[in-house]
């Protein structure tokens, strides 16, 4: 290509200006000049192509490896959800085959109650992010079968700021907690006990504060806290690439769980 261009330069440089003997000779003389400017032009451009060849191929095989690590978290993520309904689906079960022959009324009451928890777990199946109120609402669904179980001796206190309710969070959080404060709060005591749900907003941040009474004697709350928890941390992890978005703690016979959810969700959209 080089060469093609110092003969076509050449050539129409001869026949256009006047074929002065000194300035043929010139001319003569600077072909390899020309030669080699002409290689380094061609060249430059090359390696500028080839750049930008690997730029488009660097870019599309980054592309591609984003989509493949965002469809194995989805898929961790559904996996995860999906973890959670099989533990306090057979729970209800039981709990409604010992109440059919001695509270067969109690007994239809829970199966209505857990028909509707299992129908709204169904619409909000694809939901990545629900608003607090909404959770909350289903989170009451699971409260009313767990009172049906245990009756008088479950009771819960919940409450939001204003400034709380719509915010955004993902589908099912609370309930996994819920459910492991009353694991530690009445299947191995015989009184009454109350477990309070706050969620209040700090640095803009939204806070979900579970906190339920504890035995002693008889338990040690910072072992054995199951697979709700941990999944919950490791959601959280996926969704946000953070380590601190759960904390546990226990003071005196009360245990605390606080998640923290980072409001980075875009409200137009909920997948």
């Amino acid at each position: 290509m080089a060469a093609l261009w110092v003969f076509f330069s050449h050539w129409l440089l001869e026949t256009t200006f006047d074929t002065d003997p000194v300035y043929l000779h010139w001319l003569n003389s600077a072909i390899p000049i020309h030669f080699i400017v002409g290689c380094m032009i061609i060249a430059g451009i090359g390696y500028r192509s080839q750049l930008w060849y690997d730029k488009e191929e660097e870019q599309g095989e980054r592309e591609r490896r984003e989509a493949n690590e965002a469809n194995v978290r989805e898929a961790e993520l559904y996996k995860l959800r999906q973890q959670l309904q099989p533990h306090f689906l057979f729970n209800s079960l039981n709990s409604i085959n010992a109440l059919i022959m001695i509270r067969p009324e109690q007994a239809r009451e829970m199966v209505l109650k857990l028909s509707d928890f299992l129908r709204g777990s169904l619409k909000r199946e694809h939901d990545h992010w629900i608003s607090l109120k909404e959770e909350l609402q289903y989170l009451q669904l699971y409260l009313d079968i767990e009172k049906v179980r245990f009756g008088h001796r479950l009771s819960t206190n919940v409450s939001y700021d204003e400034a709380a309710e719509t915010m955004y969070m993902p589908p099912m959080l609370l309930q996994p907690v819920v459910e492991n404060a009353i694991k530690f709060g009445l299947y191995d005591t015989i009184g009454d006990i109350t477990i309070t749900i706050r969620a209040y907003v700090e640095e803009g941040m939204l806070l979900l504060e579970v906190k339920n009474p504890f035995d002693n004697e008889l338990q040690q709350p910072h072992k054995g806290t199951g697979f709700g928890l941990t999944s919950i941390r490791r959601r959280l992890y996926l969704l946000f690439a953070r380590q601190d978005l759960l904390e546990t703690s226990s003071q005196e016979n009360i245990y605390t769980t606080l998640i923290k959810v980072p409001q980075t969700h875009d409200k137009s959209s909920n997948n």
